[in-house]
């Protein structure tokens, strides 16, 4: 909870006592988008806890307003109807900007209050709790690359996407130079100096490899907590580029070359120890083991690896997000891990028991953090309660090797291939949920192929530009 957030009991005088006058709530759709309303603050009182309605096609449409009309899930009526947004008080912030706004998080609910498991935010939750009943807490931090431009959103839309201007000094790819990072700092001083005021903590950001690329790393925090900056961050980092005239996009092939990923880090410690003490315990740390990784830690990755292919299609939920998956791209290509080992997808570090984490770096930037962190949970959970086989680590760069069985998905077919065969997987995302994962990533893949006039070999559509360019 942010120290002065408001509770039930007394968010009607915290909201007069800061001077609110608007309330803007933040409800995460299956694709990563961030929906919402702005609600005067007598109706945002008067629909406490639940807050306000929506049609349920916020939960059951795609990224360009198409409804799914073709397949349902069981949250849904047999006739169109209403979800409401369930507001997570904790997450109440007053906005940096404009002082008379209120932010806040929720998730979808029944009209009557009753949980929809298919929302995000409620996967991810309860994933944690099954963690909790093994007495695991997970710590996790989350790598945001985005590109920025010197044009403003309408101008770059006008154009067809087609002469973008990167927000750097030269046409190279670079990574580090401090002055392409210097060319960006005004931006990143607003953006940073508005995610503070939110109440998110960030370590560091720099200059990435590709033009005009930005990373902005954020610190750890539990997975739902990270999930819930991560899109904050996001919209922060929209909302200052909009101010200033810039575009700010987290679609990850724009251009040829270097394309945005989001990788993430966890760590493992003792949940009731957290809770007793407030101390965290590492539990993936072994001194006395090979590579320093403790039993548990072997049994964890072991579901990652094992999990791997099926867990792409959530990792990498777009057509554009597979444009990044080739080799010698900072992408990984090749199912595997390794130890401290960038081309891996499983990238782990064991220095040290307060340091020892794993890299997950298959995701795009473009993912939902809710479902990205569920299918790294529900993989962690699937080596724990099963006896899984975890290969030696990667000795070798993972890129230039001829195809093989290892090479992880390279497209949205295969990936939903693979997590359609993975049936602990899905049991533990959900069997239904699963499911209707797979027949979004259809309905994704069937409207590319009769909407977009390029093929995928290709460069990024205009398509892929009008779904993914400013709406995630």
């Amino acid at each position: 909870m942010l120290a002065s957030a408001p509770s039930l009991e007394n968010v009607a005088e915290w909201m007069s006592e800061k001077g609110i006058r608007t309330v803007r709530t933040m409800i995460t759709d299956l694709h990563g988008q961030p929906l919402g309303k702005y609600l005067s603050v007598a109706k945002f009182l008067s629909g406490l806890p639940k807050a306000h309605a929506f049609s349920d096609l916020a939960l059951a449409g795609d990224l360009g307003g198409t409804p799914h009309l073709t397949f349902w899930h069981s949250f849904r009526t047999p006739m169109l109807g209403d979800i409401a947004a369930k507001v997570d008080l904790s997450t109440c912030v007053v906005d940096p900007v404009d002082p008379e706004t209120a932010h806040v998080i929720g998730q979808f609910v029944q009209m009557d209050g009753s949980p929809i498991d298919l929302c995000p935010r409620t996967q991810l939750s309860r994933l944690c709790e099954t963690l909790a009943g093994h007495g695991i807490g997970v710590r996790s931090s989350m790598e945001l690359e985005f590109f920025l431009f010197d044009q403003p959103y309408d101008a770059i839309r006008a154009e067809g996407y087609s002469t973008l201007s990167p927000c750097t000094l030269t046409s190279l790819q670079s990574i580090y130079t401090l002055r392409d990072a210097y060319r960006a700092h005004p931006f990143m001083q607003r953006v940073t100096r508005q995610i503070e005021a939110l109440g998110i903590e960030w370590e560091a950001w720099s200059d990435e490899n590709g033009n005009g690329q930005i990373e902005l790393n954020l610190a750890p925090l539990a997975p739902l907590a990270m999930a819930d900056a991560v899109m904050r961050a996001r919209q922060v980092i929209f909302e200052v580029a909009q101010s200033m005239g810039l575009a700010a996009s987290f679609m990850p092939q724009i251009k040829p070359g270097h394309a945005n990923g989001m990788h993430i880090h966890h760590s493992l410690h003792d949940f009731n120890r957290e809770q007793d003490t407030g101390v965290f315990e590492p539990l993936l740390f072994d001194a006395s083991e090979p590579h320093h990784l403790s039993a548990l830690a072997m049994r964890w990755i072991a579901g990652l690896h094992h999990h791997l292919p099926a867990s792409v299609s959530l990792l990498c939920p777009s057509i554009n997000s597979f444009r990044r998956l080739k080799d010698f791209s900072a992408a990984p290509t090749r199912q595997g891990w390794g130890l401290d080992h960038k081309s891996a997808p499983l990238r782990v570090l064991s220095p040290s028991p307060g340091t020892t984490r794993i890299e997950h770096r298959v995701g795009s930037s473009d993912l939902n953090p809710y479902l990205a962190m569920s299918a790294i949970i529900a993989s962690g959970l699937c080596g724990l309660d099963a006896d899984l086989e975890l290969p030696p680590p990667m000795q070798h760069t993972g890129w230039g090797q001829a195809p093989g069985a290892s090479d992880l998905p390279s497209d949205m077919v295969l990936a939903s291939q693979a997590l359609a065969n993975d049936q602990t997987l899905q049991q533990y995302l959900g069997k239904e949920n699963a499911e209707y994962w797979l027949k979004a990533r259809r309905h994704e893949w069937l409207s590319f192929q009769e909407q977009a006039s390029q093929s995928l070999n290709e460069a990024p559509t205009l398509w892929e530009f009008e779904r993914g360019f400013a709406k995630l």
